[in-house]
This record gives C-alpha cells, sequence and structure tokens, in this order.
C-alpha cells in the first residue's frame, strides 16, 4: 500500500497529516509522488498519523 493509497482509506488530506506530523503539506506531496524520500522519523511520524506500520506505506524499509 502507498501512502498516498493509506491516507485515501483514512479520510485523511495531505493537509490533515501535516498538522498531525509537523512535515509541511508539500513536503508530504513530494514523498508521496517519489520525488523525496523521507528520514526514518519523517516516516515514523507518518505512520503514526495514519496508524499503521512503516513497513506498510514505505515497504523499501523493511529491506533495510
Amino acid at each position: 500500500m502507498t501512502l498516498k493509497e493509506a491516507r485515501f482509506f483514512k479520510g485523511l488530506t495531505q493537509w490533515d497529516i501535516a498538522i498531525k506530523t509537523g512535515i509541511s503539506q508539500p513536503t508530504l506531496s513530494l514523498i508521496e509522488r517519489g520525488y523525496v524520500t523521507p528520514k526514518e522519523q519523517e516516516k515514523k511520524k507518518i505512520a503514526r498519523a495514519l496508524n499503521c506500520k512503516v513497513t506498510d506505506i514505505f515497504p523499501e524499509a523493511a529491506r533495510a
């Protein structure tokens, strides 16, 4: 599942995630579109905001 899919299924906007995580909405947009790779701490914040595991939305984290 991608970040965008997870956010959609939770009924949240990028702005909602931005408020919950402190990560700017433009940065979240870039992360969703694959232009920016989030730092580990950012991945954890996003997963926490979506109430899921980091590896659910960032599968490459499982390989690291």
